[in-house]
């Protein structure tokens, strides 16, 4: 069972997703790109009393701010209306916002008998089931009458808007439901039967805090793993400690006046004083144990170590339970938090074998490691740019996936998420680019990435992602004696986002050599080095291109200090470079 598709209407920045997902999702973005929120949505549709610590109310900082801004704008413009009592109760009520998370769920054989009462569509021939959580008004009127009141009292403007947004929009007067996406109720012993775990980035502290929240999974996880025997072991061991604390501590030494009293009773009666076994909890035997690393508490360990040691016993815990699941969401936040790469690779074994043990689990994380993105399935991958989400189960198709997955350069994060990125083909691209940028300080911020051919779907990918951005992306590509590819890949070249240009050869090195005075420095300075001192324009290129990968390096080790002055790029990777810069 996993959750197929999501519909996330207004929540935070995340103002219109609809995209389909994995069994494991792999959330990547930039800083403040929507992540988190987008983690903490997909928990929204399975909260109940049993499985949350936090209300199941939203707040008005959870409302989506371009939905708030639109209501605003609309209040400003018929705030005349609404006074003269001339806006009813029910054209109001469709200004105001509302935050909803709707999951589609997909269940197989057995599996359906958790979701019988969940359905509420048909498409392509199968039953589909889903929950639906809104944040929405509940008391219309009283609304409508404290709006009525605050446009009564003054004039709204843009300039005092910022005085009175919560009063326009009071959320008190909101409520949440979670039902059927088709509006029907559903009963809390079919919601129940819904699980979520979210791991929050914020847990360097948990080995230190009051709650002690590793001790306290470790407690859970070991109570769920004891059998009755194991009680009874522990009860036996409970009683030999008793009886050692007996024979070292006589209570005739602690309680010994007996011995002078004058009444003669008195031996007989504290003769039947005695230590009894006072048995604790089998609770309160556990909450003695306490996490460590080898013999250290695990306190006194790095935040690696502890957030390795953490997410490995909550997980654990969480798996080791025992109960009528028929899924359990798992949403873990930057799985890699502090981790050293061995540390990263261990983790992402872990997790890998987690999922694979337990298939009522799907595990949601977000990352910014590329270990954590698995080449051989990038159908994991959801990507989150300002609030907007794009899945890769939805942007691409098998031969897209294939050759992604193939390509040995593949970097998620900073193909999509560069300020400024060049993509090219080759060593000898690489190499020339690369040592040109590092001559250059004030274009060290260029990112430069190696591809082998299939520069249109990732254009393609690049431009949904990155609209309304400004970031740039550069495309240095060879002509290869294609006439039809050239032209192509440049209906992508519009000069502002996207730079395509192809060399006018066949390959690099006559592009370089034909370039300014290339030619004559080339053959001064390499001359008796390469033996090009006697050779025409035309023998040099071809005796350069015969050993590319020895000859290019020397000469682009020169070029990074500074060694060849004078030396001039190839127009197509001058015009990309000037473009980004």
């Amino acid at each position: 069972m996993k959750i197929a598709y999501v519909k996330i209407c207004n929540y935070r920045n995340l103002k219109d997703i609809d995209i389909g997902l994995s069994d494991t999702v792999a959330v990547i973005g930039e800083n403040n790109s929507g992540k988190s929120n987008f983690l903490k949505a997909i928990t929204l549709p399975f909260l109940t009393d049993d499985n949350t610590h936090t209300s199941k109310r939203l707040s008005w900082t959870d409302i989506n701010n371009e939905s708030k801004e639109r209501y605003y704008k609309k209040i400003i413009e018929i705030q005349k209306e609404i006074k003269d009592d001339k806006i009813t109760v029910e054209q109001f009520i469709k200004l105001l916002p509302i935050v909803s998370v709707e999951v589609n769920i997909q269940a197989n054989g057995p599996e359906e008998y958790y979701v019988k009462d969940m359905s509420y569509a048909i498409a392509d021939d199968k039953i589909q089931y889903g929950l639906k959580y809104e944040f929405i008004p509940k008391n219309c009127e009283d609304i409508f009458r404290v709006v009525k009141e605050v446009v009564s009292q003054n004039e709204i403007n843009e300039e005092n808007l910022r005085k009175v947004k919560m009063n326009l929009l009071p959320v008190e007067y909101y409520n949440y439901s979670i039902k059927i996406p088709d509006g029907r109720n559903i009963s809390y012993d079919t919601l129940k039967t819904f699980k979520y775990e979210a791991l929050e980035a914020e847990r360097d502290d948990f080995s230190r805090t009051k709650n002690q929240l590793g001790s306290k999974a470790l407690v859970d996880l070991l109570k769920e793993g004891l059998s009755d025997q194991d009680k009874l072991i522990i009860e036996k061991e409970y009683s030999h400690f008793f009886e050692s604390l007996k024979e070292i501590s006589d209570i005739n030494d602690i309680i010994n006046w007996q011995e002078i009293s004058e009444m003669e009773e008195a031996k007989k009666f504290f003769s039947h004083i005695n230590i009894l076994p006072n048995m604790p909890p089998m609770q309160s035997i556990l909450n003695s144990v306490r996490l460590g690393y080898a013999e250290e508490e695990l306190s006194m360990q790095g935040l690696g170590y502890r957030n390795l040691v953490l997410l490995f016993v909550l997980i654990n815990s969480l798996l080791g339970k025992k109960t009528d699941t028929a899924l359990n969401v798992l949403t873990i936040e930057e799985p890699e938090a502090h981790l050293c790469i061995n540390n990263v690779r261990l983790m992402v074994s872990f997790l890998k074998a987690f999922t694979n043990k337990n298939k009522k689990i799907q595990l949601f994380y977000s990352t910014h490691s590329t270990e954590f993105i698995n080449k051989m399935n990038l159908k994991n991958v959801v990507v989150l740019h300002n609030g907007k989400a794009y899945s890769f189960v939805d942007e691409l198709d098998e031969e897209d996936f294939a050759y992604l997955a193939k390509n040995p350069n593949l970097d998620l994060f900073k193909l999509f998420f560069s300020n400024k990125c060049i993509l090219f083909e080759g060593i000898s691209e690489e190499l020339l680019i690369r040592s040109y940028l590092d001559s250059q300080e004030k274009l060290s911020d260029i990112e430069v990435l190696s591809f082998h051919k299939g520069f249109e779907k990732i254009m393609n990918i690049w431009k949904k992602i990155n609209e309304g951005s400004c970031n740039k992306l550069g495309i240095i590509r060879d002509y290869d004696n294609q006439p039809n590819a050239k032209e192509q890949h440049n209906k992508y070249n519009d000069d502002k986002e996207i730079c395509v240009r192809t060399t006018e050869y066949y390959t690099l090195e006559p592009e370089i050599v034909n370039t300014g005075n290339n030619f004559k420095l080339l053959k001064k300075k390499y001359g008796d080095v390469f033996g090009w001192s006697n050779m025409t324009l035309e023998e040099l290129t071809e005796a350069w291109k015969n050993a590319k990968a020895s000859d290019m390096f020397t000469i682009c080790k020169d070029l990074a200090v500074g060694e060849l002055e004078g030396f001039q790029m190839p127009k197509h990777i001058q015009e990309v470079i000037d473009f980004l810069s």
